[in-house]
């Protein structure tokens, strides 16, 4: 009789191809963690100067499928609450879209992302095939993303300045 062993389902397969992908991509320098739960962040990025640590992080929620969509734009499928806890964060959030068949990633900031309608449990996002990960600038979202921090921690020190009076 034939032994029987674990099947590695191909969901998993897609999503350490996408990680590695991912982790090709970046700066050298910049460092990635899984958090231990996951909650809508696959992947938290350090931003690093150099061998100096900015303080700045980028967060991933990192999707894979085998084929590639037709047209112009590929597409993932993102829960509402998913996005509602990402859009709350603090840091900037980054949806990334893997491709097996194309070994290729496309890439959208949140912020750049339509509001869904609240009463859908999903709704789909379509990122242009031209922001293609393999070409991203990481220098420009370095400056977004030092932006938006500079930003929002200036709102946090208003209101705590408020509060005080």
């Amino acid at each position: 009789m034939k032994r029987r062993y674990p099947v590695r389902p191909q969901a998993h397969n897609l999503e350490e191809l996408s990680e590695r992908f991912l982790e090709q991509a970046l700066p050298r320098n910049w460092t990635s963690e899984k958090p231990e739960a996951d909650y809508g962040v696959d992947l938290r990025i350090d931003i690093f100067e150099g061998e100096y640590p900015t303080g700045l992080e980028l967060l991933i929620q990192l999707k894979a499928s085998e084929n590639s969509i037709e047209g112009e734009n590929e597409q993932l499928r993102l829960k509402t609450a998913t996005y509602n806890h990402l859009w709350d964060k603090l840091q900037v959030v980054m949806l990334i879209k893997y491709v097996a068949e194309e070994n290729e990633a496309y890439w959208i900031l949140l912020a750049d992302v339509p509001v869904p309608n609240q009463k859908q449990k999903t709704f789909t996002v379509s990122i242009p095939k031209t922001k293609m990960l393999s070409n991203i600038d990481w220098k420009c979202i370095e400056e977004y993303v030092r932006l938006v921090t500079d930003e929002k921690l200036a709102a946090r020190r208003r209101n705590e300045l408020r509060r005080q009076e």
